[in-house]
């Protein structure tokens, strides 16, 4: 409840969570897309390369944003001593700075590593043989293009503009994404 909160109140925290949600679909993305044009049929393939990806990213982004946040608010934090003349260590002012530095690293980390997992499901579904491989990429790649519809209508619902037409505009960046790829594969430059 209480991230909930500071997402609706923060709006840092619903940047972090936008741009890297955004980063880990279109990840995904290229992977499963790469992947399915490259012929690789292995669902443990798809797996291993998306969890190093999640991981990587997951790590960096939660030791990045709070790195970066914690510098930000330790210079914030010297700026008013400075004007307060007196030092402000082991009072509210410094335990709300560390708590946030500590909320927007892990809003900026585990945003992407969430929803990547998410977006992976249906091959996990394949490893299991619950489903057949082509039915996971399917689903995978019809998750994706509902992840990044529900990020362009949050962002619409941000604006408060039109939320479809977000939705479409994020997932038009999907389709940018796998064209790339495709011609890619087409002019045979890997």
């Amino acid at each position: 409840m209480i991230f909930l909160e500071l997402i609706k109140k923060n709006d840092i925290i619903r940047r972090y969570i936008v741009m890297n949600s955004f980063d880990g679909v279109l990840t995904i993305l290229g992977i499963v897309i790469a992947m399915l044009v490259a012929g690789a049929m292995e669902s443990r393939i798809v797996i291993i390369s998306s969890i190093g990806v999640i991981i990587a990213t997951g790590v960096s982004g939660i030791w990045g944003g709070y790195s970066a946040e914690k510098a930000e608010r330790k210079r914030n934090l010297k700026e008013l001593e400075k004007h307060l003349l007196r030092d402000l260590s082991k009072t509210q002012i410094e335990t709300q700075y560390k708590k946030m530095s500590l909320a927007m690293g892990l809003a900026n980390g585990l945003s992407s590593t969430i929803v990547s997992f998410i977006l992976i499901i249906p091959f996990f579904l394949a490893q299991l043989n619950l489903i057949d491989k082509m039915t996971a990429y399917y689903s995978s790649i019809g998750l994706i293009i509902i992840a990044l519809f529900a990020l362009g209508y949050f962002i619409g619902e941000i604006a408060k503009e039109k939320h479809i037409i977000h939705g479409i505009e994020m997932i038009g960046a999907g389709i940018l994404v796998g064209i790339i790829i495709y011609l890619f594969e087409l002019i045979k430059v890997i």
